[in-house]
């Protein structure tokens, strides 16, 4: 005979005793199993999202702005961010967006092409300044995207920024003999419905 760990009754050799605090601690056991699994998930869902703000916010979108200018690929990059996007649609509706972008590129490579031999293409180098923009701000970017659109042949065009970012930065590239340069650049990164985030290349005051 020997006795249960959790009520002390007796319990014959190889038999489990039938006490509700057995079942209670197994019980106990599931229910912590159970919140440190949800716990995970939620703390991997967080760092995901954490990650996608980091790579995708206004830094990135200008990280990804300055690489695309001066990519001798990067046309498709660049478009995307600096267009909305009825504006590609109405030129691939055209059959004129494919053109566009290979003469975006090859006018990079030409540029590429022409540099010294310690010359580099500009690269990012750090932000400078953020300033929230206006409601009037956000207006004057929605009416500069819809004429944008129009220029390309969109038809009565409704573009809706929802919030939005003046934003200036440097770029730094080194010069025919190997020195740095640095350049200071102000764009307007706005949050465009339904596109996410599109580059504006000039300030708040010029869009009014």
């Amino acid at each position: 005979m020997s006795y249960c760990k959790n009520c002390g009754k007796k319990v014959p050799l190889f038999k489990k005793c039938d006490c509700t605090v057995t079942e209670k601690t197994a019980n106990n056991g599931l229910k912590r199993g159970f919140a440190l699994i949800v716990f995970l998930v939620f703390f991997i869902i967080g760092l995901i999202l954490g990650l996608n703000l980091a790579g995708f916010g206004t830094k990135g979108t200008v990280k990804k702005y300055v690489k695309a200018a001066s990519n001798k690929k990067g046309g498709k990059e660049f478009y995307s961010l600096t267009m909305p996007d009825e504006a590609i649609k109405a030129l691939k509706d055209m059959d004129k967006y494919d053109d566009k972008v290979d003469a975006y590129n090859d006018m990079i490579e030409d540029m590429i092409k022409d540099m010294e031999k310690k010359e580099t293409v500009p690269k990012f180098d750090k932000i400078l300044r953020e300033k929230k923009l206006k409601n009037v701000d956000l207006r004057n970017a929605e009416d500069y995207l819809e004429k944008i659109a129009e220029k390309y042949g969109a038809e009565s065009p409704e573009i809706k920024v929802s919030r939005g970012t003046e934003v200036r930065f440097r770029t730094k590239k080194k010069d025919e003999y190997g020195d740095y340069k640095y350049e200071k650049i102000t764009v307007c990164v706005v949050n465009v419905k339904g596109e996410g985030r599109k580059i504006i290349p000039m300030g708040a005051d010029a869009l009014g």
